[in-house]
């Protein structure tokens, strides 16, 4: 008799359980969709535009990871120098991604808010998308926020182009 009465209540907990998990996962799927946006049959001429416009906006702040012969690395002299232009600013926002893929013609935008970046196990964000090719620079959350906002990466290859930025 008394183990009867259990089944109601372990169905329940899964219920719970199942019900908590689906709320989740579309409150993942939503955050996804709702911070990438992917433009189809654009050119080459819209990124130039809109990537121009972003770094008119941090006229003089300098890129803060370099793209050198042995691959992408953080500019030291860059960080110094934007360390003591923002001194103590307003604490970033967002770190925004806009890629454009020359063969797919896609302008591809990301945004991505710096509470989720902050939630990083160790405090260090690692980038490693093969467009971006950023698996060796592992930025910490507070070098980004020392540096202020501004741009942290540009690249133009043969495939793609690709600027990544902080607000």
């Amino acid at each position: 008799m008394a183990s009867r009465r259990w089944i109601p209540i372990a169905l329940g907990c899964l219920l719970i359980v199942v019900i908590g998990a689906g709320a989740i996962v579309g409150s993942c799927a939503y955050l996804v969709r709702k911070q990438v946006q992917v433009q189809e049959r654009s050119s080459e001429g819209d990124y130039e535009r809109e990537a121009a416009k972003i770094l008119e906006r941090f006229d003089g702040v300098p890129v803060l990871v370099e793209d050198g012969s042995m691959g992408p690395s953080i500019s030291r002299r860059a960080l110094g120098a934007r360390r003591e232009r923002v001194g103590s600013g307003r604490p970033l926002s967002d770190l925004h991604v806009l890629v454009y893929a020359r063969k797919e013609r896609k302008l591809v935008r990301l945004k991505v808010p710096f509470w989720l970046l902050r939630m990083a196990p160790d405090g260090r964000m690692k980038i490693n998308v093969d467009n971006v090719d950023l698996d060796n620079v592992r930025l910490s959350i507070d070098d980004l926020e020392s540096a202020g906002p501004g741009p942290l990466f540009l690249r133009k290859d043969d495939e793609s182009r690709v600027l990544v930025w902080t607000e």
